[in-house]
């Protein structure tokens, strides 16, 4: 029978519906005058509030396909469709065929676009992440080249053998891209030989043996013979060295590695596990995916170009098995490998009965990267030797001006064997970090001049690093050159924003990394220099009028002063030694400015030791505010006010036994000298007054000379403060003056005596 072709969408079933089988039958309209002399025509189910009485069902026709259907219905009485309305109703499902295959036409054109858009886009990740994967290893390369050749020497040992396990790993790495080159063009043809897999496994995981031990990891095998698997083992090998690789590098020290083998019906199974750290159950379904590891993620966890698993599956499956994966974060990592035994499941053209020779020659390639761990590990020793001595070694690098500490922030041991090379040869002291989160560790333990930090790192990038240490305090002027294999103007763009000094890309020489320290550590030396002066500067101006614990904040940056001109409530005190003329008379010219001085100081130490603010000196007289440039309340501003005249009084009575002792007043002599105090609270304009070559802090106003006025009016060491200052004080504290017109107020003043304490 002529089979019954199908509609592509259909929201009316097919299934059961003679209307719809006919109209697929013939590809001819369906003309139905009255449904109820058509019984075999029922169950034409329609999403219909009322059943309808006739039916027109016109189909919608491209290259001879039904794409859809056009269907006219009258709902309550028989009709009988006339030719013209039949021949309409095809016109117009000739015109909607035509509308939807074009709108499927573009859908289809869209989805094209989007779909090569997104080719576009995995392309351009690919070259960027293989890229990446380059760099690292060339840097490793070209950088000892070109200094053997600038400076026409040979490469010591220590260089020889990076170039080596570099260019290792590049081959590794360009093997393995090529056999997924090969591997999607159809071109990778396999030699199947029966192969004793015991023996194979035995001796990969003896190849793995010392570089577990190396690490702390316990390595074992439980193998069960089995029938002969016939493998291609140059392409085979390839797996078990990716899944063993793959576990040493997510198991920590002290943890473990089996592989098994055993029979499994027509089937070997085989079985890598770990006691690692696990993977995410989000992330095992793209496990197999090509760069999986190497995304853009500046959080990657390990090193590595994400291509081995992703190989490893493909050359699995081109053996006819599969591989599958399991696994607990915290707990391990299962891979299960199933191979079937025989060869029915293998191209007869590819199969040879010569058994295959064991042999583990391209171990050297394979292993480049564990090669490198291995290396390195008496070098991290000895850094941890050198971190154990580093306080010292720091606190002796401080006080020399021709060197300084770096650290070296690094996940990759030979980058970071390299550039620490580098700049110890330069007589740098350095330290070495192996990831971000142990670098920020360094960085608070030793507060390193400079920090040279990989971009993409676990744990804590490389940006995550330049976040922390400028958030700090302490620690956010440290200069910090950026590695990076990212070489694109977006990554340099972001690298900048985030607060790295320099940005080099990969592969640099040694040259370009000396020259970008040197630039670094010189900038940060002039800066010094330039915070020292302004520092200077600051404080030689602010000192004085300011209190000292004022002065230091001002110059760190903590307290914000507007010294701009401005009406601000205040408290004035003014104070002056009584009849200091007649002193000068009697005592030499020498002797009475020493006394001054002394004097002056120590009622500079009063006022400052009270919070407040020396205005001026006026020969013996002393005008000091309250409440500016430091804002305070005005309960506040007397408070202090009056501790300062308090402290001036009794650092004036040790002053007097001084000089007494000395004979320089009493005995004969001039007597003690005495000193009066007004205080007042008012109103008074606040601010720098003068020009750009000669200004001073200064208080001006009516408030001012009422202190002054008040002063004039006190008796000999006594203190004499106004009523706006009074009604901050306890009524015992004071004692009721009489009310004074003083010169220059209009007003009689209340004033009020201050009781000696």
């Amino acid at each position: 029978p002529h089979p019954t072709p199908q509609l592509p969408q259909s929201k009316v079933p097919i299934a059961g519906n003679p209307v719809l089988r006919q109209l697929l039958n013939t590809q001819q309209p369906v003309v139905l005058n009255d449904l109820k002399a058509h019984p075999e025509m029922s169950g034409f189910d329609l999403p219909l509030r009322r059943n309808a009485r006739a039916l027109l069902v016109v189909p919608l026709l491209v290259d001879g396909k039904i794409i859809g259907s056009i269907t006219l219905r009258q709902i309550d009485k028989p009709r009988h469709w006339l030719s013209s309305e039949i021949d309409l109703a095809q016109a117009v499902a000739s015109q909607a065929a035509i509308a939807v295959q074009q709108a499927r036409l573009y859908q289809k054109t869209r989805q094209q676009a989007e779909r090569l858009m997104e080719l576009d886009r995995q392309k351009t990740e690919f070259f960027q992440n293989i890229s990446h994967e380059f760099r690292t290893p060339l840097t490793l390369m070209i950088g000892p080249l070109e200094s053997a050749v600038s400076q026409q020497e040979g490469l010591v040992y220590e260089q020889s053998a990076i170039a080596l396990r570099n260019s290792r790993r590049l081959l590794r790495l360009v093997n393995q891209l090529l056999d997924l080159q090969r591997l999607d063009a159809g071109r990778m043809q396999a030699s199947f030989r029966p192969c004793d897999l015991v023996e194979f496994v035995t001796q990969i995981v003896e190849t793995f043996r010392p570089y577990c031990q190396k690490k702390n990891i316990e390595i074992s095998a439980q193998l069960v013979r089995c029938e002969p698997i016939y493998l291609d083992l140059e392409k085979f090998d390839k797996v078990l060295y990716n899944l063993l690789s793959n576990a040493m590098k997510f198991t920590n020290p002290g943890g473990d590695i089996t592989v098994t083998v055993e029979p499994a019906g027509d089937h070997v199974r085989m079985r890598v596990m770990d006691t690692g750290i696990g993977i995410r159950k989000e992330q095992i379904p793209h496990l197999f995916e090509r760069f999986r590891q190497a995304e853009g993620s500046v959080n990657r966890s390990y090193e590595g170009s994400g291509l081995g698993l992703a190989l490893a599956k493909e050359l699995v499956e081109l053996h006819g098995g599969q591989i599958a994966v399991e696994s607990l974060p915290g707990e391990g990592t299962t891979f299960t490998v199933w191979l079937q035994t025989g060869t029915a499941h293998l191209p007869t053209d590819q199969v040879l009965q010569v058994p295959t020779e064991i042999q583990a020659s391209r171990a050297a390639v394979e292993l480049a990267d564990l090669e490198l761990e291995a290396f390195w590990d008496d070098e991290e020793e000895e850094d941890q030797e050198i971190q154990g001595h580093g306080d010292a070694e720091s606190a002796e690098l401080s006080s020399k001006s021709s060197s300084a500490g770096i650290l070296v922030v690094d996940d990759n041991s030979d980058l970071r064997g390299y550039v620490s090379g580098i700049l110890r040869q330069e007589g740098y002291h350095v330290w070495t970090a192996r990831n971000g989160a142990e670098g920020w560790k360094l960085t608070q333990q030793k507060h390193p001049h400079l920090i040279v930090t990989d971009l993409m790192m676990p744990e804590v990038s490389g940006l995550d690093l330049i976040r922390l240490i400028r958030q700090s305090e302490a620690l956010k002027g440290t200069p910090i050159i950026l590695l990076t294999a990212k070489a694109d103007e977006a990554s340099r763009i972001e690298g900048t924003e985030k607060g790295a000094d320099a940005y080099l890309s990969k592969p640099f020489n040694d040259r370009e990394l000396l020259a970008e320290v040197r630039n670094l550590l010189a900038l940060k030396e002039n800066e010094q220099r330039v915070l020292e002066l302004n520092t200077y500067l600051t404080e030689s101006v602010l000192k004085r009028f300011l209190p000292p614990a004022m002065v230091q904040k001002a110059a760190r940056g903590e307290l914000a002063l507007d010294l701009h001109p401005e009406p601000r409530l205040i408290t004035s005190l003014f104070s002056d030694i009584v009849g200091f003329t007649e002193l000068s008379n009697t005592l030499r010219s020498r002797r009475i400015a020493e006394l001054l001085n002394e004097y002056l100081a120590a009622m500079t130490r009063a006022v400052f030791d009270n919070g407040g603010t020396v205005d001026k000196f006026m020969g013996d007289g002393i005008l000091a505010i309250f409440g500016a440039p430091e804002e305070l309340t005005p309960q506040e501003q007397v408070k202090r006010a009056i501790g300062a005249a308090r402290q001036m009084l009794k650092s004036l009575e040790q002053l007097n036994e001084q000089w007494q002792a000395k004979g320089i007043v009493g005995n004969g002599g001039p007597p003690p000298v005495r000193f009066r105090c007004g205080i007042h609270q008012g109103t008074a304009v606040v601010g720098m007054f003068g020009g750009s070559e000669r200004s001073d802090y200064t208080a001006i106003g009516p408030s001012v000379n009422i202190a002054a006025r008040l002063q004039e009016a006190a008796e000999p060491n006594s203190i004499l403060v106004s009523a706006s200052v009074a009604d901050w004080l306890d009524d015992d504290s004071l004692t009721k003056y009489r009310p004074l017109q003083l010169k220059g107020v209009d007003e009689t003043v209340l004033t009020f005596a201050l009781k000696p304490t």
